[in-house]
Protein backbone atom coordinates (compact mmCIF):
# COMPACT_ATOMS: atom_id res chain seq x y z
CA UNK A 1 0.00 0.00 0.00
CA UNK A 2 1.13 3.95 -0.68
CA UNK A 3 3.32 5.46 2.20
CA UNK A 4 2.80 8.53 3.95
CA UNK A 5 4.64 10.54 1.40
CA UNK A 6 2.34 9.25 -1.63
CA UNK A 7 -0.47 9.67 0.21
CA UNK A 8 0.35 13.19 0.60
CA UNK A 9 0.82 13.93 -2.85
CA UNK A 10 -2.62 12.26 -3.95
CA UNK A 11 -3.81 15.01 -0.98
CA UNK A 12 -2.29 17.65 -3.25
CA UNK A 13 -3.57 16.45 -6.32
CA UNK A 14 -6.75 16.40 -5.10
CA UNK A 15 -6.84 19.27 -3.11
CA UNK A 16 -7.68 22.29 -6.42
CA UNK A 17 -10.65 20.29 -6.07
CA UNK A 18 -12.04 21.43 -2.39
CA UNK A 19 -14.92 23.90 -3.31
CA UNK A 20 -16.71 21.91 -6.30
CA UNK A 21 -19.87 20.42 -6.87
CA UNK A 22 -19.85 16.42 -7.82
CA UNK A 23 -21.96 16.78 -10.93
CA UNK A 24 -21.97 13.21 -12.13
CA UNK A 25 -20.25 9.78 -10.23
CA UNK A 26 -19.11 6.48 -11.17
CA UNK A 27 -16.98 3.53 -10.65
CA UNK A 28 -17.47 -0.59 -10.00
CA UNK A 29 -17.90 0.03 -6.62
CA UNK A 30 -20.44 -2.58 -5.74
CA UNK A 31 -20.90 -2.00 -1.88
CA UNK A 32 -20.50 2.11 -2.68
CA UNK A 33 -23.69 3.75 -4.14
CA UNK A 34 -21.55 6.55 -6.27
CA UNK A 35 -24.75 8.15 -6.87
CA UNK A 36 -25.38 9.33 -3.23
CA UNK A 37 -22.26 11.80 -3.75
CA UNK A 38 -23.86 13.13 -6.54
CA UNK A 39 -24.58 17.02 -6.26
CA UNK A 40 -22.00 17.20 -2.91
CA UNK A 41 -19.76 19.61 -2.44
CA UNK A 42 -16.14 18.70 -1.27
CA UNK A 43 -15.57 21.32 1.25
CA UNK A 44 -12.24 19.44 2.87
CA UNK A 45 -9.14 17.17 2.00
CA UNK A 46 -7.29 15.97 4.88
CA UNK A 47 -4.13 13.21 5.21
CA UNK A 48 -2.64 11.63 8.01
CA UNK A 49 -0.50 8.83 7.43
CA UNK A 50 -1.54 6.23 4.94
CA UNK A 51 -5.11 7.85 4.90
CA UNK A 52 -6.95 10.16 2.99
CA UNK A 53 -9.82 12.08 4.84
CA UNK A 54 -12.50 14.02 2.01
CA UNK A 55 -15.40 15.92 3.46
CA UNK A 56 -18.29 16.44 1.56
CA UNK A 57 -21.41 18.83 2.47
CA UNK A 58 -25.06 19.21 0.82
CA UNK A 59 -24.69 23.07 0.14
CA UNK A 60 -22.03 25.17 -0.93
CA UNK A 61 -21.31 27.08 2.32
CA UNK A 62 -17.35 26.76 2.79
CA UNK A 63 -16.34 25.99 6.69
CA UNK A 64 -12.90 27.28 7.75
CA UNK A 65 -10.55 24.91 5.87
CA UNK A 66 -8.72 21.94 8.21
CA UNK A 67 -6.24 20.37 5.59
CA UNK A 68 -2.92 19.20 6.89
CA UNK A 69 0.12 21.57 5.41
CA UNK A 70 2.04 19.72 3.29
CA UNK A 71 5.94 18.94 4.10
CA UNK A 72 7.00 20.88 1.28
CA UNK A 73 5.21 23.17 -1.12
CA UNK A 74 5.00 21.77 -4.34
CA UNK A 75 7.52 22.34 -7.25
CA UNK A 76 6.81 20.08 -10.13
CA UNK A 77 4.18 18.09 -10.78
CA UNK A 78 4.80 14.04 -11.14
CA UNK A 79 4.82 12.72 -14.54
CA UNK A 80 1.95 10.96 -16.04
CA UNK A 81 1.64 7.03 -15.43
CA UNK A 82 -0.03 6.71 -18.56
CA UNK A 83 -2.47 8.16 -21.41
CA UNK A 84 -6.36 8.53 -20.84
CA UNK A 85 -8.77 6.03 -21.46
CA UNK A 86 -12.21 7.32 -22.94
CA UNK A 87 -14.05 3.99 -22.33
CA UNK A 88 -13.92 3.80 -18.79
CA UNK A 89 -16.54 5.16 -17.16
CA UNK A 90 -17.95 6.25 -20.33
CA UNK A 91 -16.46 9.61 -20.11
CA UNK A 92 -13.68 11.44 -22.02
CA UNK A 93 -10.31 11.78 -20.36
CA UNK A 94 -7.28 14.34 -21.08
CA UNK A 95 -9.12 17.18 -19.30
CA UNK A 96 -7.09 19.48 -17.80
CA UNK A 97 -6.87 20.34 -13.38
CA UNK A 98 -7.66 23.95 -12.29
CA UNK A 99 -4.28 24.85 -12.89
CA UNK A 100 -4.44 24.16 -16.47
CA UNK A 101 -2.17 20.90 -15.97
CA UNK A 102 -2.89 16.77 -16.83
CA UNK A 103 -2.04 14.62 -13.46
CA UNK A 104 -2.07 11.57 -12.03
CA UNK A 105 -0.20 9.74 -8.91
CA UNK A 106 1.96 6.47 -8.88
CA UNK A 107 2.20 3.90 -6.22
CA UNK A 108 4.87 1.44 -5.69
CA UNK A 109 2.76 -1.67 -5.63
CA UNK A 110 4.72 -3.14 -2.23
CA UNK A 111 2.21 -3.70 0.36
CA UNK A 112 -1.11 -6.09 1.62
CA UNK A 113 -3.85 -5.99 -1.04
CA UNK A 114 -6.81 -5.05 0.42
CA UNK A 115 -10.52 -4.81 -1.17
CA UNK A 116 -12.79 -1.99 -1.23
CA UNK A 117 -15.13 -1.69 1.45
CA UNK A 118 -17.94 1.15 2.08
CA UNK A 119 -20.24 1.09 5.21
CA UNK A 120 -23.30 3.30 4.44
CA UNK A 121 -24.37 4.59 1.21
CA UNK A 122 -23.96 8.45 1.37
CA UNK A 123 -23.41 11.02 4.03
CA UNK A 124 -26.71 11.73 6.72
CA UNK A 125 -26.08 15.55 8.13
CA UNK A 126 -23.46 15.98 10.83
CA UNK A 127 -22.83 12.01 11.58
CA UNK A 128 -20.73 11.40 8.29
CA UNK A 129 -19.22 14.14 6.44
CA UNK A 130 -15.99 12.72 6.08
CA UNK A 131 -15.04 9.68 3.50
CA UNK A 132 -12.18 8.10 4.75
CA UNK A 133 -9.98 6.43 2.40
CA UNK A 134 -7.37 3.66 2.63
CA UNK A 135 -5.56 2.37 -0.24
CA UNK A 136 -4.42 -1.40 -0.75
CA UNK A 137 -1.90 -2.73 -2.99
CA UNK A 138 -1.54 -1.15 -6.57
CA UNK A 139 -4.07 1.81 -4.95
CA UNK A 140 -3.77 5.21 -5.90
CA UNK A 141 -5.42 8.57 -7.45
CA UNK A 142 -5.89 9.75 -10.69
CA UNK A 143 -6.80 13.03 -11.90
CA UNK A 144 -8.46 14.08 -15.01
CA UNK A 145 -7.30 10.84 -16.80
CA UNK A 146 -7.86 6.89 -16.26
CA UNK A 147 -4.97 3.82 -15.37
CA UNK A 148 -3.95 2.22 -18.61
CA UNK A 149 -2.62 -1.14 -18.32
CA UNK A 150 0.72 -1.53 -18.53
CA UNK A 151 1.05 -5.18 -18.90
CA UNK A 152 -1.34 -8.25 -19.76
CA UNK A 153 -2.90 -10.60 -17.18
CA UNK A 154 -3.01 -13.96 -16.70
CA UNK A 155 -5.28 -14.31 -19.49
CA UNK A 156 -3.40 -12.34 -22.07
CA UNK A 157 -5.59 -9.67 -22.00
CA UNK A 158 -4.61 -5.86 -21.73
CA UNK A 159 -7.61 -4.36 -19.48
CA UNK A 160 -7.06 -1.50 -17.55
CA UNK A 161 -7.96 -1.01 -13.94
CA UNK A 162 -11.44 -0.74 -13.03
CA UNK A 163 -11.45 2.79 -10.30
CA UNK A 164 -13.39 2.16 -7.71
CA UNK A 165 -14.98 5.43 -7.74
CA UNK A 166 -15.34 8.21 -10.10
CA UNK A 167 -16.13 11.89 -8.98
CA UNK A 168 -17.21 14.43 -11.72
CA UNK A 169 -17.02 18.02 -11.04
CA UNK A 170 -18.60 21.34 -11.95
CA UNK A 171 -15.23 22.59 -12.72
CA UNK A 172 -14.74 20.33 -15.36
CA UNK A 173 -12.05 17.79 -14.06
CA UNK A 174 -12.40 14.43 -12.35
CA UNK A 175 -10.99 12.32 -9.34
CA UNK A 176 -10.50 8.38 -10.25
CA UNK A 177 -9.38 6.02 -7.42
CA UNK A 178 -8.41 2.65 -7.70
CA UNK A 179 -8.47 -0.02 -4.80
CA UNK A 180 -9.02 1.55 -1.67
CA UNK A 181 -11.47 0.93 1.04
CA UNK A 182 -14.12 3.75 2.18
CA UNK A 183 -16.30 4.45 4.94
CA UNK A 184 -18.12 7.35 6.41
CA UNK A 185 -17.12 8.79 9.50
CA UNK A 186 -18.32 11.96 11.56
CA UNK A 187 -14.62 13.35 11.46
CA UNK A 188 -11.12 12.54 10.78
CA UNK A 189 -9.73 10.14 13.79
CA UNK A 190 -6.03 11.67 13.15
CA UNK A 191 -3.07 11.51 15.98
CA UNK A 192 -0.39 14.21 14.48
CA UNK A 193 2.01 13.20 16.84
CA UNK A 194 2.46 9.89 15.50
CA UNK A 195 2.25 11.15 11.64
CA UNK A 196 6.32 10.94 10.67
CA UNK A 197 5.51 13.85 8.23
CA UNK A 198 3.84 16.05 10.47
CA UNK A 199 4.81 18.91 11.71
CA UNK A 200 3.61 17.94 15.09
CA UNK A 201 5.37 14.73 14.98
CA UNK A 202 6.69 13.42 18.71
CA UNK A 203 10.01 12.44 18.02
CA UNK A 204 9.25 11.37 22.77
CA UNK A 205 7.22 8.98 21.60
CA UNK A 206 8.66 7.60 19.09
CA UNK A 207 12.17 7.08 20.85
CA UNK A 208 9.96 5.23 23.83
CA UNK A 209 8.16 2.98 21.79
CA UNK A 210 11.57 1.83 20.11
CA UNK A 211 12.92 0.98 23.19
CA UNK A 212 10.62 -1.89 23.70
CA UNK A 213 12.55 -5.33 23.86
CA UNK A 214 10.74 -6.61 20.60
CA UNK A 215 12.41 -6.20 17.19
CA UNK A 216 12.54 -2.99 15.63
CA UNK A 217 10.89 -3.76 12.32
CA UNK A 218 7.78 -4.69 14.27
CA UNK A 219 7.83 -1.13 16.00
CA UNK A 220 8.63 0.92 12.59
CA UNK A 221 5.58 -0.54 11.03
CA UNK A 222 3.21 0.06 14.33
CA UNK A 223 1.06 2.91 12.82
CA UNK A 224 0.47 4.37 16.52
CA UNK A 225 4.02 5.40 16.85
CA UNK A 226 4.94 5.98 13.37
CA UNK A 227 2.18 6.31 11.21
CA UNK A 228 2.66 6.40 7.66
CA UNK A 229 5.86 4.52 7.34
CA UNK A 230 5.50 1.75 5.43
CA UNK A 231 7.85 -1.26 4.36
CA UNK A 232 10.09 0.94 2.16
CA UNK A 233 10.76 3.41 4.83
CA UNK A 234 11.29 0.45 7.02
CA UNK A 235 13.92 -0.92 5.03
CA UNK A 236 15.74 2.10 4.15
CA UNK A 237 16.38 3.61 7.34
CA UNK A 238 17.27 -0.04 9.02
CA UNK A 239 20.12 0.65 6.17
CA UNK A 240 21.11 3.61 6.91
CA UNK A 241 21.37 3.66 10.37
CA UNK A 242 22.97 0.37 9.67
CA UNK A 243 20.69 -1.92 12.55
CA UNK A 244 19.65 -5.55 11.75
CA UNK A 245 15.81 -5.32 11.68
CA UNK A 246 16.06 -8.18 14.30
CA UNK A 247 17.82 -6.38 16.99
CA UNK A 248 15.56 -5.46 19.68
CA UNK A 249 15.03 -2.03 20.24
CA UNK A 250 16.29 -2.47 24.43
CA UNK A 251 19.12 -3.42 22.96
CA UNK A 252 19.70 -0.31 21.43
CA UNK A 253 21.93 2.71 22.71
CA UNK A 254 19.28 5.96 23.12
CA UNK A 255 21.92 7.55 20.23
CA UNK A 256 21.40 5.52 18.16
CA UNK A 257 17.17 5.43 18.24
CA UNK A 258 18.08 8.64 18.42
CA UNK A 259 19.60 8.27 14.90
CA UNK A 260 17.23 6.54 13.66
CA UNK A 261 14.47 8.51 14.42
CA UNK A 262 16.49 11.36 12.64
CA UNK A 263 16.52 8.83 9.54
CA UNK A 264 12.97 8.43 9.77
CA UNK A 265 12.15 11.75 9.56
CA UNK A 266 15.12 12.89 7.05
CA UNK A 267 14.14 9.79 4.71
CA UNK A 268 10.34 10.63 4.17
CA UNK A 269 10.88 14.00 3.71
CA UNK A 270 13.54 13.66 0.71
CA UNK A 271 10.65 11.30 -0.64
CA UNK A 272 8.24 14.18 -0.63
CA UNK A 273 9.72 16.55 -1.67
CA UNK A 274 10.81 14.36 -4.36
CA UNK A 275 7.57 13.14 -5.79
CA UNK A 276 6.91 16.98 -5.82
CA UNK A 277 10.04 17.84 -7.81
CA UNK A 278 9.47 15.07 -10.66
CA UNK A 279 12.16 12.94 -8.90
CA UNK A 280 11.88 9.05 -8.13
CA UNK A 281 13.14 7.78 -5.08
CA UNK A 282 16.26 5.56 -5.12
CA UNK A 283 16.53 2.93 -2.98
CA UNK A 284 20.15 1.15 -1.58
CA UNK A 285 18.73 -2.24 -0.13
CA UNK A 286 14.75 -2.05 -0.98
CA UNK A 287 14.48 -5.08 -3.72
CA UNK A 288 18.38 -5.11 -3.73
CA UNK A 289 20.96 -7.55 -4.46
CA UNK A 290 23.53 -5.82 -3.35
CA UNK A 291 23.87 -2.99 -0.59
CA UNK A 292 25.93 0.47 -2.08
CA UNK A 293 29.29 -1.43 -0.70
CA UNK A 294 28.97 -4.69 -2.81
CA UNK A 295 27.68 -6.94 -0.22
CA UNK A 296 25.06 -9.43 -0.74
CA UNK A 297 21.40 -8.62 0.62
CA UNK A 298 19.64 -10.95 2.28
CA UNK A 299 15.33 -11.02 1.84
CA UNK A 300 13.04 -12.49 4.31
CA UNK A 301 9.81 -12.11 5.86
CA UNK A 302 9.58 -10.74 9.03
CA UNK A 303 6.34 -10.13 11.57
CA UNK A 304 5.19 -10.14 15.15
CA UNK A 305 3.90 -13.78 16.02
CA UNK A 306 -0.06 -14.23 14.10
CA UNK A 307 0.84 -11.12 12.80
CA UNK A 308 1.30 -9.77 9.07
CA UNK A 309 4.82 -10.86 7.84
CA UNK A 310 6.39 -7.88 5.52
CA UNK A 311 9.28 -8.92 3.24
CA UNK A 312 12.65 -7.35 4.68
CA UNK A 313 16.14 -6.70 2.88
CA UNK A 314 19.24 -6.15 4.93
CA UNK A 315 23.01 -6.52 4.78
CA UNK A 316 24.46 -8.59 7.43
CA UNK A 317 27.54 -6.99 7.28
CA UNK A 318 26.24 -3.06 7.27
CA UNK A 319 23.80 -4.50 9.87
CA UNK A 320 24.98 -7.23 12.31
CA UNK A 321 22.51 -7.79 14.76
CA UNK A 322 23.25 -7.18 18.23
CA UNK A 323 22.88 -9.42 21.41
CA UNK A 324 19.85 -8.91 23.54
CA UNK A 325 22.35 -7.38 26.18
CA UNK A 326 21.93 -3.32 26.06
CA UNK A 327 24.69 -1.64 24.11
CA UNK A 328 27.15 0.48 26.25
CA UNK A 329 28.63 3.49 25.57
CA UNK A 330 32.52 3.53 25.38
CA UNK A 331 34.25 6.18 27.40
CA UNK A 332 37.65 7.03 26.93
Amino acid sequence: MPEGPSVRKFHHLISPFVGQQVVKTGGSSKKLQPAGLQSLWLQDTQVHGKKLFLRFDPDEEMEAPGSSPLAEPPQKEAQKEGAADPKQAGEPSGQKTPDGSSQSAELNPQGEDESECLEGDAPAGDAGRWLRVSFGLFGSVWVNEFSRAKKANKRGDWRDPSPRLVLYFGGGGFLAFYNCQMSWSSSPVVTPACDILSEKFHRGQALEALGQAQPVCYTLLDQRYFSGLGNIIKNEVLYRAGIHPLSLGSALSAPRREALVDHVVEFSTAWLQGKFQGRPQHTQVYQKEQCPAGHQVMKEAFGPPGGFQRVTWWCPQCQPQLSEEPEQRQFS
